[in-house]
């Protein structure tokens, strides 16, 4: 096996922690937005092409060959009992389009020179579902309360669902929210956040919740009764400890401090 590792990764999965040299590619042209590119990956032809078709995009290439030109040759000079392999890890937002590219054409490149090197996708194979939601507040007696929905298996959090092909991630928080509560929100500008997480018995699948902060007032919750048990609105201690998962108290916590350092 090559001492050398050359691999593309997803930011949205975690920065691997084996890398000794990370390389970003999140400014570099995105075929995730282009129809006909976007379930594609870096391993097609067009996908690079695209990736690579602006003059910025050569420059940053040559860039980042450069760099690992010195990188090697400091680690191939390098000599001691404690030598581990290198492995250098290339990024971007979901490891299939850009990072896939910009690691295959830097890997074609090294090997011209000699270099060898096995090349790693880690997050090539993953795939998202897109969600998305909000955390809705409203002012009672100059306090703030938020709104915690029950779901019908009995844990706490905030109204997100599905987005549905053309809607917007700010289109779907609004109408989930206003599906699951019956709450018409306003949203706040500047604040947006979200979480993570594999999908239980599917391989390679992760759910990508994104959280907007919105703003009702004078209304009164109304439950969906197919899929919400109950809505509460609490202020933000009590609200904090209904929330079973970590996750969810992060994004109440960090919604209650964008709202406090806006004067609430």
């Amino acid at each position: 096996m090559e001492a050398i590792t050359l691999m593309s990764f997803g930011a949205l999965y975690g920065v691997p922690p084996e890398a000794d040299t990370v390389i970003g590619t999140r400014g570099l042209p995105n075929p995730y937005y282009v129809p006909e590119l976007k379930q594609k990956t870096g391993l097609e032809a067009a996908v690079r092409s695209y990736v690579f078709s602006t003059p910025e995009a050569e420059a940053y290439f040559e860039s980042c060959l450069g760099l690992l030109r010195q990188r090697i040759a400091l680690y191939q000079g390098y000599d001691s009992p404690l030598k581990e392999p290198l492995v250098i890890a290339v990024g971007c937002s979901g490891g299939r389009h850009r990072s896939v590219s910009m690691t295959l054409r830097l890997a074609e490149a090294l090997r011209a020179e000699g270099v060898e090197l096995r090349v790693l996708h880690r997050d090539l194979n993953k795939r998202l579902e897109h969600s998305a939601g909000v955390v809705a507040f409203t002012r009672q007696g100059g306090e703030l309360r938020y709104a915690i929905i029950q779901s019908i298996h009995g844990h706490h959090g905030f109204p997100k669902g599905h987005m549905e092909p053309g809607e917007t991630e700010q289109q779907t928080a609004l109408r989930e929210t206003l599906e699951e509560t019956g709450l018409r929100a306003r949203l706040i500008p500047g604040f947006r956040t979200m979480e993570l997480y594999p999908l239980p018995k599917r391989k390679n699948r992760y759910k990508q919740v994104v959280y907007y902060l919105g703003e009702f007032k004078g209304q009164r919750p109304r439950p969906q009764p197919t899929e919400i048990r109950s809505v509460s609105l609490l202020p933000f201690r009590q609200a904090l400890k209904l929330l079973e998962f970590e996750p969810s108290r992060r994004i109440l916590s960090e919604a209650h401090a964008f709202l406090s350092a806006r004067g609430g």
